[in-house]
């Protein structure tokens, strides 16, 4: 068995990471909007059950709008995204180091060229979503 290169530790490294931060975007947003549905539905289940204090219902009815702003402002769901279609494309350079020959000195600069082409289009705070 042939030993890994520094490059395909680096890739492996990378793939992992990447699939870790999509799994914690994905999981968070879901999280998130089960949280909201739940808590845009409890006033009217409090209303149905009698319970009445209302500091309580103001509480909970505020945290879908809250939800609201963190998934706007963070964009969890687009992150995610971007960390898969980063991951895709790590994978397939892994693949051609692989299975069709690239040498480590070509792998490093398709993963260079990964890096720049992906290059501030991470979905930032504040920032449109990319749109190509």
């Amino acid at each position: 068995m042939k030993d890994k290169s520094e490059i395909e530790k680096e890739l492996d490294s990378e793939i992992k990471n990447r699939h870790k931060y999509a799994r914690f975007d994905f999981v968070l947003n879901h999280v998130l909007v089960g949280t909201a549905v739940i808590a845009s539905s409890f006033p009217a289940y409090a209303q149905i059950f009698n319970k009445s204090d209302a500091q309580t219902i103001a509480a909970v009815a505020a945290i879908p709008a809250f939800i609201l702003l963190l998934q706007k402002t963070f964009k969890w769901e687009q992150r995610a995204e971007w960390h898969w279609d980063y991951k895709r494309k790590i994978i397939a350079i892994k693949r051609q180091v692989r299975d069709q020959g690239l040498t480590p000195e070509q792998a490093s600069k398709s993963l260079n060229k990964l890096e720049g082409d992906l290059s501030g289009s991470f979905p930032g705070v504040n920032s449109p979503k990319n749109s190509d």
